[in-house]
């Protein structure tokens, strides 16, 4: 009868975790689509036609976006040695593709 008790406590503490680790997981899916698609699409045409990186930030990708910045205007102060050009089309070409990313996981 004692092993019966403990038994059904065991499986009710299971079934407490495994019911808190969904709800974590349902909310971390919930903080991954807070941009919206007006707001990626704005991003991705700044990326492409502003400044590579500022699209990114405004999409909510701060840290990416900061880097794709960083490397533009590294490109830009490199420009005249020539070895900047690349670096200017390399910043400009991750801007597009994260603000196509942007887009894609915004909820339509």
């Amino acid at each position: 009868m004692v092993k019966k008790k403990e038994g059904k406590k065991a499986e009710s503490k299971i079934k407490k975790v495994s019911k808190i680790k969904k709800t974590k997981k349902i909310n971390k899916k919930k903080k991954t689509s807070s941009i919206n698609q007006t707001l990626a699409i704005i991003g991705l045409i700044i990326n492409i036609f502003l400044m590579p990186g500022l699209g990114t930030i405004i999409g909510g990708k701060t840290k990416l976006g900061i880097w794709q910045l960083i490397l533009f205007w590294s490109g830009i102060l490199l420009s005249p040695i020539l070895i900047g050009i690349p670096l200017i089309i390399a910043a400009w070409i991750w801007g597009i593709v994260s603000g196509i990313k942007l887009i894609q996981k915004s909820p339509k």
